[in-house]
């Protein structure tokens, strides 16, 4: 994992739901903190192997260390390592 999300406490979670978007079906992404509850992260094209890592929920570091050779969980994988740092600055408790 890259150094600069090492203080991301181990406990933060990233957790998708299904929902209907238009004639698509997408998948919200939520980041879920056991103290805090959850805050919304993103939305993002639903497939079978991107809900089925983080339908339960996935820890951050876990899933930033992830490799697979399944375009869209690589493509999932990218997208939340590009969003950390507004993550990290914008929601107080992602490093508690």
């Amino acid at each position: 994992m890259k150094k600069k999300f090492a203080n991301v406490s181990n406990r933060i979670r990233l957790s998708g739901q299904r929902r209907m978007h238009g004639s698509r079906e997408v998948i919200d992404f939520y980041l879920v903190h056991p103290v805090y509850g959850r805050e919304y992260a993103f939305t993002r094209k639903y497939t079978r192997g991107t809900y089925e890592i983080v339908k339960g929920g996935i820890p951050i570091k876990d899933l930033l260390c992830l490799r697979s050779k399944d375009t869209m969980i690589m493509r999932l994988v990218e997208y939340t390592s590009l969003m950390m740092p507004y993550f990290m600055e914008e929601i107080s408790w992602m490093a508690a």
